[in-house]
């Protein structure tokens, strides 16, 4: 008998933001005043999709998906199934699904102002 400990194999989808995340750009791309598609919060990710111009349209052929974590973390596999031309998305939301490798924000506070936190 082993007492080695069995590993899951990773998810297709945690292989993939793994790659994407090593090649993300590390700066946030939204502004506060992005809001997700689906609510009122704070965007956390966006995904510009490629469109079909029409002749009575603006003459984009481009347009963007943004999401709050919440629903980027509900629809990441559809999402992502359609062949995003871009996608950025703020890596602690990924820390949820098993495999992804992302940095713990740290806890460690700085201060309130008022109070000499140093010490």
């Amino acid at each position: 008998m082993t007492t080695d400990t069995l590993t899951k194999p990773l998810t297709r989808l945690a292989v993939e933001l793994n790659t994407h995340l090593e090649t993300q750009a590390p700066e946030r791309t939204l502004s506060l005043l992005d809001r997700c598609d689906r609510c009122s919060q704070l965007a956390q990710s966006s995904f510009v999709f490629k469109i079909e111009a029409c002749a009575e349209g603006s003459g984009r052929t481009e347009t963007d998906v943004l999401l709050c974590g919440h629903h980027a973390r509900i629809h990441l596999p559809a999402l992502l199934a359609k062949t995003p031309v871009s996608y950025w998305i703020e890596p602690q939301e990924l820390l949820s699904i098993r495999g992804v490798k992302v940095q713990a924000a740290s806890d460690a506070k700085a201060g309130d102002g008022l109070t000499d936190a140093s010490r």
